[in-house]
Parts: C-alpha cells; sequence; structure tokens
C-alpha cells in the first residue's frame, strides 16, 4: 500500500469534509491530518512555490479554488525576518508547516468590535510550527506569522474561502487600528 497523498486527493477530501461537517472544530480535526500528511509530501511543490512578493514579505501561490471562491489552497513562502502582521481571516485557517519553522502569534481582541478602524488587542499565546505541524484559526482567530530564520520557509494554507474575498483586516496592536488586508496573489 502507498502512503502518497495527491493535492487532487487533498481538494477531493477537503470538498467531501467540507459539505458533511457540521462546525469549524469539525473541520480541524477531520481537515488538518489531511493537511499535515500533505505537507510532509512535497513532491507537489514547484520552484515557483519557493518565489516572495519582496514589498509584500511573502509569496501567496494560489493551488486551488473552487468558482465561488470557496475552499481555497495555497502556498505561502515567507522571507527571512518577514511576515505578516496581526491578521484575520474571515474564514476558517489550516495551515500546516512544509519547510522551516514560522512563528505564530495569537491575540484576543478586548474591544466589541463596533467601532470602525479600531480594536484593542493583546497577545494570548505564541508557537513555532515546523513541517507536518498544523495552526487552526477559527473565522474570527487573530494572529500573526514570522519567519525568524534567515531561509525562505513554506507553509500550506488552506481556507473556508478565498482569503482576498471574505473582508479580513490587518490590525496594528500598538495603535489600535483595524484596516482592510488584501494579499497579491500569484
Amino acid at each position: 500500500m502507498s502512503d502518497s497523498y495527491s493535492l487532487e486527493t487533498y481538494i477531493e477530501d477537503l470538498r467531501r469534509i467540507a459539505g458533511e461537517a457540521g462546525d469549524e472544530a469539525e473541520i480541524f480535526e477531520r481537515v488538518g491530518p489531511l493537511a499535515s500528511r500533505l505537507a510532509l509530501q512535497t513532491d507537489w511543490l514547484k520552484p515557483e512555490h519557493h518565489e516572495a512578493d519582496q514589498e509584500q514579505g511573502f509569496g501567496v501561490h494560489l493551488l486551488h479554488e473552487e468558482d465561488d471562491h470557496s475552499l481555497a489552497v495555497f502556498v505561502i513562502c515567507w522571507l527571512p525576518g518577514r511576515g505578516a502582521p496581526a491578521h484575520d481571516h474571515g474564514t476558517w485557517a489550516v495551515v500546516a508547516g512544509v519547510k522551516g519553522n514560522e512563528r505564530n502569534v495569537r491575540y484576543k481582541r478586548l474591544d466589541d468590535g463596533k467601532k470602525p478602524g479600531h480594536a484593542d488587542l493583546e497577545i494570548k499565546d505564541e508557537n513555532t510550527a515546523g513541517p507536518g505541524e498544523l495552526v487552526c484559526v477559527r473565522s474570527s482567530g487573530i494572529h500573526a506569522v514570522w519567519n525568524d530564520s534567515d531561509a525562505i520557509t513554506v507553509s500550506l494554507h488552506t481556507y473556508g474561502r478565498h482569503i482576498n474575498h471574505t473582508g479580513r483586516s490587518v490590525f496594528d496592536p500598538d495603535e489600535g487600528t483595524q484596516k482592510e488586508f488584501i494579499v497579491k496573489v500569484s
């Protein structure tokens, strides 16, 4: 029996699970192990998946997206010493490390979110995810991602909806601000 697990099979499994799952916790429980399995089998990874936008600090490479923008799968590479500031996704996220270690900082929102452009955040916890390790983020979750190493890191990102189609935000915890967050996708 082969341990091979392809991107195509992952997408088929993802579609089935998304249609069957009752909530985000069940999605994390069922998709997480599959994302980890695919992340550890890097035969789907291409050289261009290591290319990052210098201005953005990371490269976002679309692997799959449904016609209605749901169930989007990306490979994201992070430049050394760079990352994404505090942000939400506006949808659930299952992230699996592929290459290198990435530091994830989770935030707790202290305000009620009713004042436009404003957010009070505090750090909730921090962890580092390496190859095959998971970071799952709920639709309302806020986190930051950083590559503290001197080499490019790579991770597999699966979302319930394409991240540029959710109305998501980027936050500045020091200034207490919130604004729209759109990323460049290759």
